[in-house]
């Protein structure tokens, strides 16, 4: 695959997310990886989608899709969703064992 399919498969995966997407960089890494790299927008959040081809299975093998809502939240979670019940979570700081 070279830079042309590469960026062009890139802009499909982009819109096809919903995104309005501007290409920052496009390149070829040394074992064989195209990393395409878009500024993004839409549905009110902003971000950077990050992805990973295989020059030669043209396989898309990572994504890295930092989008965030104008209100911090990352794209794809709902506050809702996170739920699972009373929990004790990790302590932090002094506090290492009940007492």
């Amino acid at each position: 695959m070279g830079y042309d399919e590469a960026v062009r498969r890139g802009f499909d995966q982009c819109r096809a997310r919903g995104y309005r997407c501007d290409l920052q960089e496009a390149h070829l890494t040394g074992n064989d990886v195209w990393k395409v790299k878009f500024r993004v927008d839409g549905r009110g959040e902003k971000g950077h989608l990050h992805l990973d081809y295989d020059a030669y299975s043209r396989n898309l093998i990572k994504v890295n899709d930092k989008v965030k809502d104008k209100g911090g939240h990352g794209h794809g979670h709902d506050r809702d969703d996170d739920w699972d019940g009373p929990g004790r979570g990790k302590k932090k700081g002094h506090a290492h064992r009940d007492d």
